[in-house]
């Protein structure tokens, strides 16, 4: 009497390469430690931040999230599409949002009128909209709860209509001379 196999050859192939390859596994170790990522601090810790940043003082770049570019002319920066920095202040009340500006006339050239949105933690303070090129100067009281003492206020900019990168640099929007908070008054 022939007696069935309950395994094949096909099946003991398989496991003889399952084993081999969990013995393989096994013999490898890595001299390098695996530990999940630090969670991420957008402050600095050792750096103070103030309310306001020229686009030219030796720290600017700690101001910067996003969205600006190197100093020109030892005075100014592009800002692209959307400019992000951040601020701490030491009051919420009385503050006012005060940024100078340029508004290139080559960008006016290619685009047309162009609209500037500030955001204040993500709330819309103000639109701006501009078919002239220029330097302006705005200052916009900030209502209270649009800010916090407690950590970095962060200033978005958005341009509706920048240049288009030309490949070998970024998108150009506006021209970023200084910014920040200022206590009214």
């Amino acid at each position: 009497m022939r007696r069935e196999h309950w395994y094949t050859s096909t099946f003991m192939m398989k496991c003889i390469v399952t084993a081999v390859a969990l013995l393989a596994l096994a013999g490898c170790q890595s001299d390098v430690a695996v530990h999940p990522p630090e969670k991420r601090k957008t402050a600095f810790l050792g750096e103070s931040l103030g309310s306001f940043v020229q686009m030219n003082q030796s720290d600017a770049q700690q101001y910067f999230v996003s969205g600006i570019s190197a100093l020109q002319a030892e005075t100014w920066r592009w800002a692209g599409r959307q400019a992000v920095l951040r601020f701490r202040i030491a009051s919420t009340e009385n503050q006012r949002y005060v940024m100078k500006f340029a508004v290139p006339e080559v960008v006016l050239a290619r685009n047309g009128p162009v609209r500037l949105d500030i955001l204040i933690n993500g709330t819309k303070l103000e639109e701006l909209r501009y078919s002239k090129d220029g330097v302006y100067e705005i200052e916009k009281p900030v209502p209270p709860a649009m800010l916090k003492t407690d950590g970095e206020n962060l200033v978005t900019i958005e341009i509706d209509k920048p240049l288009p990168s030309d490949g070998k640099g970024p998108e150009l929007g506006f021209i970023l001379v200084h910014a920040g908070f200022r206590p009214a008054g």
